[in-house]
């Protein structure tokens, strides 16, 4: 603080005696700003007048001052230093602010435990549980103490041992071992590449803001990500920014609340699954036809017991549950078509367990047309249909997307689909 006020006092005391030695007088159009190009003939008038008062000279005075360089020469020989010392301080200060190898791990730890540690309310171990920091999982130190540090993550803050956490860039080199990274989309359309190579095939393109699973970051110049299921190609590094998959702390009352709405999801599952077995007969026929997707399998929607919301918000009531290939629980676990089935099961439409198949039903409407409660389909950058969503409005699908994010709710054109199909009235 005493060296900026020293700092400023200098050059204000440089650039007045430089008005005073030279009568420095500047107008309005010797002053060029974004600011003066859009203003008013009033605006330069009051501009005008200001910069030729004594005040209004002093400041345009001192801007020119620092832009010329000559501020930091003048300091350091006020001061008794030599320049280049003023100079040297300068850069070692930036090294030091630049010194984390992980700048994610900055004044942050992760839980160094196999399943989860206790973050207490208080730095003793006997003091009240406020929630848990789960393997993988990142906080924010807030207070570093001897033996307990008191942190901050997701909507928990309390204390946690410090021999079970780990800190800054220790916590990175963990995480470089134990954690998958994500790789965010930083421009408007992204071209996935079958190989790690601008002359390679195209296979889909993804928007800005999607993330996905990095899979192989050790090709020079771009990196290999997940798609969906099992779709994977290359990008550009020059257009993602790959990070640590990191978890936050869940609190106590967030997973009692969690455990409550898994045992009413198992509830609604058991009712689905009866359901489903009501339609096993139909499913199967079209299973055998699934192989002829010029053949359309109408839908009896008189049956229908809900309407484009309640399929919506029914989907929707199973985001964060697993990602199991080949399965159909909506609660335990299942693939994109195993979730598709499962969700149009509880409203009394039967498809099969096929997302290839599943496009054969009910009637074919535009990639862009769709509405909530419609399937939308994508080909995987291949011929053949390959994964299924269910579209829930405002460019938005759920699906059972990956192993690694399970169900969730993304961009409608995270890659570009290929065909939709309308299921309800």
């Amino acid at each position: 603080m005493i060296r900026r006020i020293f700092r400023n006092t200098a050059v204000v005391a440089a650039a007045v005696a430089m008005v005073a030695q030279s009568g420095f007088v500047v107008n309005a159009t010797e002053v060029s700003t974004d600011k003066e190009q859009a203003s008013t003939n009033n605006d330069t008038v009051i501009e005008s007048t200001y910069n030729n008062t004594a005040v209004g000279g002093i400041d345009v005075a001192i801007n020119a001052y620092l832009a010329s360089g000559a501020a930091d020469e003048e300091l350091a020989l006020m001061a008794g230093t030599d320049p280049l010392e003023v100079e040297t301080l300068s850069a070692s200060q930036d090294s030091a602010q630049s010194s984390a190898k992980y700048s994610q791990f900055e004044n942050k730890l992760m839980a160094d435990v196999t399943d989860y540690m206790n973050i207490r309310s208080e730095a003793d171990a006997e003091s009240e549980a406020v929630g848990k920091l789960p393997h993988g999982a990142v906080a924010t130190v807030l207070e570093k103490g001897d033996e307990w540090t008191k942190i901050e993550s997701g909507s928990v803050t309390g204390y946690v041992k410090n021999e079970y956490v780990l800190f800054g860039d220790d916590a990175g080199e963990y995480a470089e071992e134990n954690c998958d990274k994500i790789a965010t989309v930083t421009t408007t359309t992204l071209k996935v590449r079958e190989e790690a190579s601008a002359d390679s095939t195209c296979l889909t393109m993804i928007p800005e803001g999607e993330t996905y699973e990095v899979l192989n970051d050790e090709e020079e110049g771009w990196t290999k990500v997940l798609i969906s299921d099992d779709f994977s190609g290359y990008v550009s590094n020059e257009f993602i920014d790959v990070k640590f998959d990191l978890g936050k702390a869940i609190s106590k009352e967030e997973e009692e609340a969690e455990l409550a709405r898994q045992a009413e999801l198992a509830r609604q599952a058991q009712a689905a699954a009866a359901a489903a077995a009501q339609t096993t007969t139909v499913a199967q026929t079209v299973q055998e036809s699934a192989s002829a997707p010029q053949q359309s399998i109408p839908v009896d929607t008189s049956a229908v017991s809900g309407t484009r919301a309640d399929v919506v918000n029914y989907a929707l009531q199973f985001v964060g549950n697993p990602y199991v290939y080949g399965g159909t629980s909506l609660t335990n676990g299942c693939d994109c078509s195993g979730f598709t089935m499962s969700v149009y099961a509880h409203f009394g439409i039967g498809i099969c367990h096929a997302s290839y198949g599943q496009v054969n039903y009910g009637t074919q409407v535009g990639i862009y047309e769709v509405q909530p409660g419609d399937l939308l389909f994508y080909n995987n950058g291949g011929s053949r249909i390959g994964h299924v969503a269910i579209y829930i409005g405002n460019g938005q699908i759920v699906h059972a997307s990956t192993e690694r994010t399970g169900i969730i709710v993304s961009n409608a054109y995270y890659q570009t689909p290929c065909a939709a199909t309308r299921l309800l009235p």
